[in-house]
This record gives C-alpha cells, sequence and structure tokens, in this order.
C-alpha cells in the first residue's frame, strides 16, 4: 500500500535527541534514524520501509475518535505520490496525534510514499458517519 515512510524533525539545543527520537517512534515505529546537522539545529529523520509501520497511526485514529480530522489532514496533505501530514512534537512524545503544528518546537512531519493514495486513505482513516466508519 505504500512503499516508505519518512518522518523527520529539527531538534532544538533545548531538547533531548532521543526524546524526539522517542516521540517519532510513538507514530511510526521501526524507524531508522540519521541526523543532520543544521548549525542551530539538528534534523533528525527515520524512515522504513516496514509494511506494519504505519498500524500505529491507524490504531491512535481510531482510539482517538479522530478518524474525519486525520482524513481532512491526509487528503490535505496529498500531493502525487506523497501523503504529508504534520503533527505536534509533544503530543507525540505523549502518545498521542495533534494535528495542531504549531509549536515553538516545530512539528513532527510523516511523509507517505505511496502509488495508492486514496486506497491507503481509505484505510488509515476512513470515511465516518456518526463516529462509524462507512467506507
Amino acid at each position: 500500500m505504500f512503499e516508505e515512510v519518512e518522518v523527520e524533525a529539527y531538534v532544538y539545543p533545548t531538547e533531548d535527541i532521543e526524546k524526539v527520537k522517542r516521540a517519532m517512534l510513538n507514530l511510526i515505529p521501526e524507524l531508522e534514524f540519521d541526523a543532520f546537522d543544521q548549525g542551530e539545529s539538528v534534523l533528525l529523520r527515520g524512515k522504513t520501509k516496514d509494511k506494519k509501520a504505519l498500524q500505529r497511526l491507524y490504531e491512535l485514529f481510531r482510539g482517538q475518535a479522530i478518524l474525519d480530522t486525520a482524513r481532512a489532514f491526509l487528503e490535505e496533505g496529498y500531493f502525487g505520490e506523497e501523503i504529508i501530514i504534520k503533527v505536534h512534537k509533544q503530543a507525540a512524545y505523549a502518545g498521542k496525534v495533534n494535528f495542531n503544528e504549531e509549536s515553538p518546537l516545530g512539528p513532527i512531519t510523516i511523509i507517505i510514499k505511496t502509488k495508492e493514495p486514496w486506497r491507503l486513505m481509505k484505510w488509515l482513516a476512513p470515511r465516518t458517519k456518526d463516529g462509524v466508519p462507512i467506507e
């Protein structure tokens, strides 16, 4: 359903890089990390091709009852063969998804590379009626 998931975030001097890694892994497990010095920050990038990589997001969207919101953000972030969403870093550290990316520490960006974006969106965050998936 997807070829690769890439997750990235800037890590600032006031942050612990291990905590940012944990926040990213709370959303997408099995990431392999690289870090790139950007001067005043470090760009932390994790990638995975593990076919179960999106299972945690799938569970979080349902557990938090945010399928409609998630679907809207997935559709808004759809660009050709990529779906890009941004989530709040501190919420991710707490094991939650919050699409309010406004934070002085910046968001976590999730990039899903897929040749079947609509199929992926339908699975990950189907449309609902009264909170029940209808797709």
